[in-house]
Parts: C-alpha cells; sequence; structure tokens
C-alpha cells in the first residue's frame, strides 16, 4: 500500500503518517483542543464526491477501515481512529437554495452560520445548529437538534433526499423511494453510519419576522425554585418558544452579587419564534410570572434576535481553541431535582467557562417523531459541558466532568449521541436510539457494510 497510489487517483490532497506535516494535520482536524491518541494512517483531504469513491476503493483493495471527517466538530474526535483512512469532507461546502420550492441542496461542511446567512436573505430558515461554526454534515447525521427544535423537530427529519457512497464504492441515490433503508438510517444514525453521505436536499421554512429573546438571571440558590415553576409553566407556552435555563458564568453586571455560588447564576431565556412581535412579546410575558421574580438579578426582556444573532450569543458560549467535555442525557426528572444537582456540582467547577443546557420542551410535550434512525426523546434535554483553556487544567476539568455527569445520570432515559461520550461509555451510543431502531440500525449495516470497512459506535470505539 502506497500513498501515492491513492493521490494519483484523488484531486485533494493525501497526508501518510509518515510526513513531516502530519502531526499538524491531525491535530487540525478538530474543532475541540482536547485531542485523543488515536492516529490514521492515511488522511484523505478529498475535493469532490469521485474522491470519496476513490478513497473508498483504495482502503477496500487494502484492507483499512474507513473513518469519516464532516467538519471537525466531533467533541469526542471520532474521526480520529488509529491505522485508518480518514476521508475529510471539510473542502465540500457547496450550496444550492430553490426559493420557490423551499429546498437546498449542501454539502457536509456549510457551516451553520454561513447557510442560515444565505437562507435568510431570501426569507428562509433552517433548524441549523445552536453553535455557528457546527457543519451541517455530522450535526444532522447525529440527529440535528438545532433552533426553534420544538416547532422544526430534529433537522434529520428535513432532509428529504441524500447522496450516499457505500462500502463497495458506489454512488448511492437516496430518496422515499430509491434506497428508503438508507434515507431512514442518514436521518440520525450518527457516527457510527456505514456510508460517506455527499449530499443533503433539505427542506426548508418561511424564516420567522419575529425572533424574540428575554432573559432572566437569577442567583444560583434560586435554581431549584426556578426549575419547579418552569416545569409547569413550560405546558402553558406556546412551542414555537424554545425555552431553557442555563447554569453559566454570572453576567457581568451581576457578577459581584454572585461569589458565593463560585461566579455562577441560573439564566431563564426563552427565544420566540413568531411572525409578529407582539405574539412574541406576550409569549415572553409569561416568563414573568416566576413565584421567585422579586430575587431575579437581571431581566433583558424582548430582544430581537434573528438567528445571526442569536449565533453570536452561541459563539460566545462556544469559544473557539478551547478544550471540551460535553457529554448529554435525557429525561423526565423534575427539573428541580436535577437542577438541584447540577447547582451542587458547579460549585465546584474548575473553570468559568464551564455550563450546562436544560431545555425544557414547551406546550403539549414532545410529539412522536417521524420516520427515521433518530428515536430518542423526553421532557428535558440537559448538555453539560467543561470548557478550559490551557492544557495543564486538563485533569481537573476532565475529573469535574465526570464527577458531575455521573451525579447526573441517575435522571437519564437516554442519551443524544451527538454530544455524548460514547468513547469512554460505548453504551451511551446504544441508549442513544430505540431498542427497534438500534436493532434495525445494526442490521442495515451488516446489509450496507458487510465486511465492517466503515468505523462505527457499535460496541466499542475500535470497531
Amino acid at each position: 500500500m502506497k500513498p501515492t497510489e491513492l493521490q494519483k487517483r484523488v484531486l485533494g490532497s493525501v497526508i501518510s503518517s509518515a510526513e513531516p506535516v502530519y502531526e499538524s494535520t491531525r491535530t487540525a482536524l478538530l474543532w475541540n483542543q482536547v485531542v485523543p491518541r488515536r492516529y490514521p494512517r492515511l488522511i484523505a483531504h478529498v475535493a469532490h464526491e469521485n474522491d470519496v469513491v476513490e478513497a473508498v476503493k483504495f482502503a477496500r483493495a487494502n484492507r483499512m477501515k474507513v473513518a469519516v471527517r464532516g467538519g471537525g466538530h466531533s467533541w469526542v474526535g471520532f474521526p480520529l481512529r488509529d491505522d485508518s483512512l480518514l476521508i475529510d469532507l471539510g473542502h465540500l461546502n457547496r450550496v444550492t437554495i430553490d426559493r420557490a420550492a423551499r429546498r437546498a441542496v449542501v454539502q457536509p461542511a456549510i457551516r451553520s452560520r454561513e447557510f442560515n446567512r444565505l437562507l435568510a436573505a431570501q426569507g428562509l430558515a433552517f433548524p441549523v445548529g445552536h453553535c455557528p461554526t457546527v457543519p451541517l454534515g455530522g450535526f444532522l447525521l447525529n440527529g440535528g437538534l438545532g433552533w426553534n427544535l420544538n416547532t422544526w423537530g430534529p433537522g434529520c427529519f428535513s432532509i428529504e433526499a441524500a447522496r450516499v457512497v457505500t462500502a463497495d464504492g458506489s454512488v448511492q441515490e437516496v430518496n422515499e423511494r430509491t434506497n428508503p433503508d438508507l434515507l431512514w438510517a442518514v436521518r440520525g444514525a450518527g457516527p457510527g453510519f456505514f456510508g460517506v453521505v455527499t449530499e443533503l436536499s433539505l427542506r426548508l421554512y418561511p424564516a420567522p419576522r419575529a425572533i424574540t429573546t428575554s432573559n432572566y438571571w437569577y442567583p444560583l440558590e434560586s435554581v431549584e425554585e426556578v426549575g419547579a415553576w418552569v416545569a409547569g409553566v413550560a405546558r402553558e407556552l406556546p412551542q414555537e418558544l424554545e425555552l431553557s435555563i442555563v447554569t453559566a458564568a454570572a453576567h457581568p453586571a451581576i457578577a459581584d452579587r454572585c461569589t458565593a455560588s463560585n461566579g455562577f447564576a441560573c439564566l431563564v431565556t426563552g427565544t420566540a419564534f413568531m411572525d409578529d412581535a407582539s405574539e412574541a412579546v406576550d409569549a415572553l410575558s409569561l416568563l414573568d410570572r416566576c413565584p421567585v421574580s422579586r430575587g431575579c438579578l437581571l431581566r433583558e426582556p424582548n430582544l430581537a434576535t434573528p438567528i445571526d444573532v442569536l449565533h453570536d450569543a452561541s459563539g460566545m458560549t462556544f469559544p473557539e481553541r478551547h478544550h471540551y467535555l460535553a457529554d448529554t442525557l435525557w429525561t423526565d426528572s423534575p427539573p428541580a431535582e436535577v437542577l438541584a444537582t447540577s447547582r451542587e456540582q458547579f460549585q465546584r467547577a474548575p473553570s468559568a467557562n464551564s455550563f450546562e443546557l436544560f431545555f425544557v420542551s414547551t406546550g403539549t410535550g414532545p410529539t412522536p417523531l417521524p420516520e427515521g434512525a433518530y428515536s430518542m426523546w423526553a421532557r428535558a434535554l440537559i448538555l453539560c459541558y467543561a470548557v478550559w483553556e490551557r492544557p495543564e487544567d486538563d485533569t481537573a476539568n476532565a475529573q469535574w466532568h465526570r464527577t458531575t455527569i455521573a451525579a447526573l445520570d441517575r435522571y437519564a432515559v437516554g442519551h443524544y449521541v451527538g454530544e455524548s461520550d460514547i468513547v469512554t461509555d460505548p453504551t451511551r451510543a446504544e441508549r442513544s436510539y430505540s431498542k427497534a431502531n438500534w436493532e434495525r440500525l445494526r442490521a442495515l449495516r451488516r446489509q450496507y457494510d458487510p465486511e465492517g470497512l466503515f468505523h462505527g459506535h457499535f460496541g466499542s470505539v475500535t470497531n
């Protein structure tokens, strides 16, 4: 096996582990600065779909396993697999938009902010990732829990068609009529998908004309009362209102009043995805009725927040060039109880950049999911992140995050495969799906990749 053989067959570049630039290339493949000690044998930066085909055929001929990088946002560094051929899709970022049909055809590396800006210019929208730098390919394969989740649902269910390079090196057109099993899998199979998605056809939505956000900062000591109240009021709120309770470093304006809680505070934030400003204000006014509102430290009501502005805010929450650990769990447990457990942990958090999102379904609750691999859904989703800057702080933050997740795990009914540590605990992958969907994924993997060419998340990180 000679890397030059593959280089002759592709327009993109091929880098082997023997080259001087290999290590800088390997580490640059991940957005997270926590880079696993796993080492692909070859890295192929593909320039177009045919490069993917040639790379897959090369791997088959040379008995190499294949890993795929969509854009490098995997928290656990999933694309880095020992002794594998890593196919990097990072240059595939073309987008075409059909405004009249409300449809877009995208390549996997287009990032959420760029895609949203293209859509907004035409009065359209899509449930892009909350983090502006998340590319769509991996985001949607994992389910795509993006903005306006209650109304638009997981983004994967807005996938109408795809192009997939399968393990035999063929390009498959995937839609409801042709290869429907593959379309089912593309809708949420996660990082263990048994192919390479090179293109996605997406259903779009009219852009809400009056996206509005209200923020209410409370002392962290009040989180139980706030959580109990939110659990009740959430059912009165329209599903167009995205509601979260955030445990995070206090807003600078109130930081001096939060020193007793390790600098952290409780933020109730609601974003109404409405067409009419008065409807948005009316919906958000319910958040003014919190029984502990007299203890509110800071109010920021009725802010105009188109998705690009929301991306500005979330981009500050997910700073570049930082170290991250992430994990998630779906829960139906009382928010007050869960948030009290989180409060105890954040009072000992070693980094002020760490935070937790407690996303609460509004309206009548989670609606039944459409047909697709993605199948985990509950009343609330907890996303916990350890975020720090210096490598010398790795140990302290990793220990804190492990302890926090262990304390929260008893509330879990399942996980979100896109942001759970399925390397440390591979069972989290299985627990991200219903039993029936997990078994169907395994069966489809045996059908489409019988020799196990593609790395998967079934059983262990090395499979």
